[in-house]
């Protein structure tokens, strides 16, 4: 393999997402990465320091990206037609980039403080969209939790294939949210 010319880290992540997004979290290697960019695996050393800092830095782009597609879906909306937008976004996002979102999870190490805040940005936002229905902080937090419980459990099934009725996947995540909804109205102050 002859040394790749202009390489930097903005392609080093590309690469490595599409990776993770078409093959897989756990394909991603420092050797397989080199093949991929045709290059030998001790130039990847000159842009990172080992594959579990590659790693945190695509969960860092990956809960980025997630926050701002979040952020957009409910721009403007308020109520049940916010927590829908915050939903499909969420699965949106999950779909099409598998590996990012598994990535998004749980980071190896506790990468730079940015992930932290862009976490807690993604949290502020979920809390922002049930604003409406007064929830106290208990009941938010529950609230939170069971979301991200309902959407986290609809892609780790649909990625595993364990939908298997010819119903689709979409109308049992309306079903869901819309009765997820009216217990937070029927728990508001």
């Amino acid at each position: 393999m002859s040394p790749r010319i202009g390489l930097n880290f903005n392609e080093l992540l590309r690469t490595s997402i599409e990776i993770v997004d078409t093959e897989g979290w756990e394909v991603l290697t420092i050797s397989y990465l080199a093949k991929k960019l045709t290059i030998q695996p001790p130039s990847i050393y000159n842009h990172v320091k080992n594959l579990e800092e590659l790693k945190n830095n695509i969960a860092l782009f990956g809960i980025k990206q997630l926050y701002d597609q979040l952020r957009d879906a409910i721009e403007g909306k308020v109520d049940e037609e916010a927590i829908y937008s915050l939903a499909f976004a969420y699965l949106d996002f999950a779909r099409n980039h598998p590996g990012l979102y598994k990535a998004t999870l749980s980071p190896k190490t506790t990468i730079v403080e940015e992930y932290g805040i862009v976490a807690n940005n993604i949290l502020k936002l979920i809390f922002a969209t049930l604003k409406p229905y007064e929830l106290s902080e208990i009941e938010l937090i529950h609230s939170v939790r069971g979301l991200r419980s309902i959407l986290h459990g609809f892609i780790s099934l649909e990625n595993n294939e364990g939908f298997g009725i010819d119903i689709p996947i979409n109308e049992s995540v309306i079903f869901v949210l819309r009765n997820y909804v009216q217990q937070l109205k029927s728990h508001s102050k």
